[in-house]
């Protein structure tokens, strides 16, 4: 009972953040094989972490996220794998562990933003090719009563 309400509360939730713009969908799904790492040196570079975490397994990405005006680090990155298993691993090893003089910590990745960002740009492609459709046809349609 009590956790049949925890999941209609969070359906609830996520229909609320569909409606006002946060999340693509009710539905989406964060991404197993992406964790969060927090707590870098400002020193610490893409390419160093991608090193790093790529014994777990084959590493897809791997993003320190910077300010977008200095290009400084903020401190935090986001490390995709192409397994499951080896964000598994990663996550189990990886947590507490010392680099570049900075005791990481590494979670799951909550965040949709890729998800997001796919499905903004497929919307605004989508959008975008109707306008030109719909501007093409007024064209036309006006060059013809001429």
């Amino acid at each position: 009972p009590e956790e049949e309400e925890n999941v209609k509360k969070a359906k609830s939730q996520a229909q609320v953040l569909e409606m006002i713009g946060d999340i693509p969908h009710a539905d989406v799904q964060v991404p197993k094989n992406e964790l969060f790492v927090c707590k870098l040196n400002k020193v610490t570079e893409d390419h160093d972490l991608e090193i790093i975490f790529s014994r777990f397994g084959k590493v897809e990405s791997c993003d320190v996220v910077r300010d977008w005006k200095t290009g400084d680090s903020l401190n935090f990155a986001f490390v995709a794998f192409e397994d499951e298993r080896a964000a598994v691993e990663a996550y189990r090893k990886m947590n507490g562990v010392l680099i570049d003089d900075s005791r990481i910590k590494v979670d799951f990745s909550q965040s949709v933003a890729k998800i997001w960002s796919r499905y903004t740009l497929q919307y605004k492609g989508a959008a975008a090719k109707e306008r030109k459709l719909k501007l093409a046809k007024q064209l036309a349609e006006t060059s013809a009563q001429s």
